[in-house]
């Protein structure tokens, strides 16, 4: 039970829904103009959620506790927190695939760096 994904790979569009009591909230994601499918994007958004220094301002209607979950955002706390993120996602895109490179090995096992 908790925060999900559903991705509809014809229409290119993934959503928020929670698996608790089956319903869907928060943005519409679409592909991306960086070459990201909608449940990439989607999945980014909830990875930018988890460290997002701004998490304490957004607006939130229950606090569980213990852990970030978008469904404890208002409509006008998430609106804000979709906003922000749009506005950092193509530096998430960059330092993410910098990991990636960075952790990645040679034919002989050797770590890429």
């Amino acid at each position: 039970m908790g925060c999900h994904i559903l991705h509809d790979r014809d229409a290119n569009h993934a959503v928020l829904f929670c698996s608790t009591t089956d319903w869907c909230f928060g943005p519409v994601f679409g592909d991306g103009d960086d070459g990201h499918d909608a449940q990439e994007r989607a999945e980014a958004f909830l990875r930018w959620l988890e460290t997002a220094e701004t998490w304490g301002g957004y607006d939130k209607s229950v606090v569980v506790g213990g852990r970030r979950d978008p469904r404890e955002l208002t409509e006008e706390g998430l609106q804000q927190a979709y906003a922000d993120w749009q506005a950092q996602e193509a530096t998430q895109w960059a330092r993410e695939e910098a990991l990636v490179f960075d952790d990645q090995e040679d034919s002989h096992g050797d770590v890429l760096r």
